[in-house]
């Protein structure tokens, strides 16, 4: 048996959270058994979340192999979670990703604890960790820094995504947007609407790794941000301009084994 295989077979499901607010919570248990680190994943939203799935659980292998204990979960609303789109709020997912950070410490004692994101679960997870003193690193995977340019950005997929489509959307529905997909509640589309990464003011943990994988999209602003704010930050850029482009075939979207390789590194006190 493979250790991939192997990995994949230590792997605990379950529901955590209050009544009427239950999570779906993934756990990686390490290779070695026992470990003093922890790291907990936040997951894009939308049709990213569904692209990027395959690219979690093989994280979530290669952390859990290199002896780190991984959480991963559904925000509420969102997969296998309870709740549904009109409960889409960031207010709501910030305070998921707490739970989240919880429910690791109390199922393993870690000691050393940090939060992994991509896109809009990166710039959660900042938002998390710079309000929690016991998160020790955080990843931010591709962060968006302005929540009315993300909006901006899903808008002109949604546009090009109809050109091909099958079948052309029925006038009216619900209020909001719907974006590949997905229904976007006006409330949500308000707290993006205001949403400014490049504005926090405390630093997301000790270390930082921001990852930059879309030359279009500079993260060079946020890094000093980090560095001002007295984060150890270490930036890694890699050339995938094709990463985010909306994809009709899940199946045939590009793991990018050399940037999990440099976040499994880095977690790990490694050179990236």
């Amino acid at each position: 048996m493979s250790a991939a295989s192997n990995t994949s077979r230590r792997l605990e499901l379950f529901h955590f959270g209050p009544d009427g607010r239950e999570l779906l919570g993934c756990h990686h248990v390490p290779a070695s058994g026992s470990s003093d680190t922890g790291v907990v994943l936040c997951y894009p939203l939308g049709h990213e979340y569904l692209q990027f799935h395959r690219v979690f659980r093989q994280l979530s292998i290669m952390l859990a192999e290199a002896g780190v204990h991984v959480f991963r979960f559904d925000y509420l609303g969102c997969g296998d979670s309870s709740g549904g789109p009109e409960d889409w709020r960031l207010a709501r997912w910030i305070e998921d990703i707490g739970s989240a950070v919880d429910e690791l410490e109390r199922r393993t004692g870690v000691k050393k604890l940090g939060l992994a994101g991509m896109r809009l679960g990166a710039s959660l997870a900042a938002r998390v960790a710079a309000a929690r003193p016991s998160i020790d690193s955080v990843v931010l995977w591709d962060p968006i820094r302005s929540g009315a340019d993300y909006l901006d950005e899903l808008k002109k997929l949604h546009a090009g995504m109809l050109r091909y489509a099958h079948v052309l959307p029925r006038p009216g529905g619900p209020d909001g947007l719907e974006i590949l997909g997905f229904p976007i509640n006006e409330a949500l589309i308000a707290e993006l609407g205001d949403f400014d990464l490049d504005s926090i003011d405390a630093s997301p943990g000790k270390r930082v790794l921001v990852i930059e994988s879309n030359d279009s999209v500079e993260q060079g602003p946020l890094t000093e941000r980090l560095k001002g704010l007295g984060a150890e930050v270490q930036r890694e850029s890699f050339s995938n301009p094709h990463l985010w482009v909306w994809t009709e075939d899940f199946g045939k979207m590009h793991v990018p084994h050399q940037i999990l390789r440099t976040i499994v590194s880095w977690t790990t006190g490694g050179e990236a």
